[in-house]
């Protein structure tokens, strides 16, 4: 196939094809002409030279057939002599191919349909099948996500595209149903994740229905992949298991809050097969993303709900663990989720990091995992020297990048390496600049006589009860996943101590008045 303005030719030029799916066949003469120009672009063709490629020893031809097959041609190519796009005349002497070939620039997408095969016959209604499809996956990921149609696509040679996925459609008429096969597959390395087949009747009134139930079933498997806990091949860049089924919900809502779109899902999966260890886990993921993002929650999580959710996380992932001694992702998640409920599992779950460790493929995941068992048992230093090899293996910006200089600034944070926390604290914020007034809060240095405007401001609107809530919730979440009382203490005395500047004792969260009076005497 090549493409010249918005035609792409077949390479024998028995046709062409519109961008809007439109299909010009062209005749053995027509066809005779085109490959003589072609060869030639931008350079003058005499009628006598396109003579002889039509054949012209045969007496009825002339060159005012010439003429006559140039006017049609161009006419099939939607061209004018006045404003030729493709076929410029040169008076008194000839013609010239005036277009260039459109070089085939990388392609970069969500989601790339194509390429489309066997759908002529469905391209004569006013609005195809590819058209219906590429809008109702495009509503069914949120319409944040592009999605593209390329019925010639060919992966680029080089490899320069830049497509998460692919659906390739090929398709068959019968009387008035078209027979369908689509395969969905990764953009980077082909590898099929899903195929469907169905039947579509473009007479139907229901065929905005039909697409609408396919788009569903593509976002469903688009979203099963993305949330694959259980890879057969990670990469040493491959996101940790949580990221994963966070990001395949964001596929899908607008709603940060992506445990929501994902727990009935995932209940349904469990329920459908209990014995399979992934679905424990990834609802025990779900369990763990979901008091991540209870921050700001009105009404905030009860200690009651908080335990609730801790106690199942603990059954699924011991639940899991005794089948998931092959598979090093679910071990490292399982380790993920027994750190962090701090039920005196962080041997187990250092044992299972090293476990995991020495079967996986996904290096950046394993030394994060690696990091934050250092971390807990106070060592410090060993731990930023993996949290360091886990960064150096994710891609700048991304949201797995984003997640491990978190990490080491709370490490940093334990070891009362502030410094180094104001100079992690500036990169995260050149990457995400709305963190220096959410995450960004719980960075600051007790030691700060007077905080950046836009926190200072942040904390002089935050009610009482609001205040309290960001207190409790970097206890839990960091704090009490460190062994140390000491690194305890580090790591939340920036916040309290801003709190209380500005709304008293009564502002800081019962857990920790009880836990560190020191930090909020005088």
């Amino acid at each position: 196939m090549v493409r010249y303005n918005d035609l792409v030719f077949a390479r024998d030029m028995i046709s062409a094809e519109h961008d809007d799916g439109r299909t010009v066949r062209f005749t053995r003469q027509e066809r005779a002409l085109l490959f003589r120009l072609v060869r030639e672009p931008q350079t003058l063709v005499t009628r006598a030279q396109l003579l002889d490629a039509l054949g012209g020893s045969e007496a009825t031809l002339t060159e005012r057939n010439v003429d006559y097959l140039i006017n049609r041609l161009r006419s099939r190519l939607g061209d004018s002599a006045r404003a030729a796009r493709f076929i410029v005349t040169q008076y008194g002497e000839g013609y010239y191919w005036a277009a260039n070939p459109v070089n085939n620039d990388p392609l970069s997408g969500f989601l790339l349909i194509g390429p489309i095969s066997g759908l002529a016959d469905l391209r004569t209604s006013a609005n195809g099948f590819p058209d219906h499809l590429k809008q109702e996956i495009s509503r069914a990921l949120g319409g944040r996500r592009k999605v593209l149609i390329c019925p010639h696509y060919q992966p680029s040679v080089e490899g320069g595209d830049r497509l998460d996925f692919t659906l390739e459609i090929s398709a068959h008429a019968d009387s008035d149903v078209l027979h369908l096969a689509l395969v969905l597959r990764q953009g980077r390395t082909m590898q099929v994740v899903d195929r469907f087949r169905r039947a579509w009747s473009p007479r139907l009134e229901k065929s905005s229905n039909q697409a609408r139930a396919l788009a569903g079933a593509i976002a469903e498997a688009l979203w099963r992949h993305e949330a694959d806990i259980a890879r057969i091949h990670a990469s040493p860049t491959d996101r940790p298991a949580h990221l994963r089924i966070h990001d395949a919900a964001m596929m899908l809502t607008d709603d940060t809050r992506s445990w929501k779109e994902n727990a009935s899902r995932l209940q349904s999966a469990f329920q459908a097969d209990k014995a399979d260890p992934r679905n424990a886990v990834m609802l025990a993921l779900n369990h763990y993303n979901r008091l991540l993002q209870s921050l700001g929650e009105t009404p905030p999580l009860s200690d009651a709900d908080w335990t609730a959710l801790e106690v199942e996380i603990e059954a699924f992932a011991l639940r899991a663990l005794p089948e998931a001694h092959d598979n090093p992702d679910l071990l490292l998640a399982i380790a993920k989720l027994l750190r962090f409920i701090d039920r005196g599992f962080l041997d187990l779950a250092a044992r299972l990091t090293d476990e995991a460790f020495g079967q996986s493929t996904a290096f950046a995941a394993s030394f994060s995992m690696k990091a934050q068992i250092a971390a807990s048992r106070g060592e410090i230093d060993n731990a930023t020297a993996l949290y360091d090899k886990a960064i150096e293996l994710a891609e700048p910006g991304s949201q797995f990048h984003i997640y491990l200089l978190i990490l080491k600034i709370v490490a940093m944070m334990a070891g009362d390496k502030r410094g180094m926390v104001e100079h992690l604290a500036v990169e995260l914020y050149d990457f995400v600049p709305r963190a220096q007034t959410s995450f960004g809060l719980f960075f600051i240095s007790p030691k700060a006589k007077q905080l950046a405007a836009p926190m200072e401001q942040a904390l002089a609107s935050m009610p009482v009860a609001q205040a309290r809530q960001f207190s409790d919730y970097l206890f839990r979440i960091s704090a009490r996943q460190f062994q140390r009382r000491a690194h305890q203490r580090n790591v939340l005395k920036g916040l309290t101590t801003h709190i209380m500047r500005h709304h008293g004792n009564e502002a800081i969260a019962p857990v920790i008045r009880k836990r560190f009076p020191e930090l909020v005497i005088g």
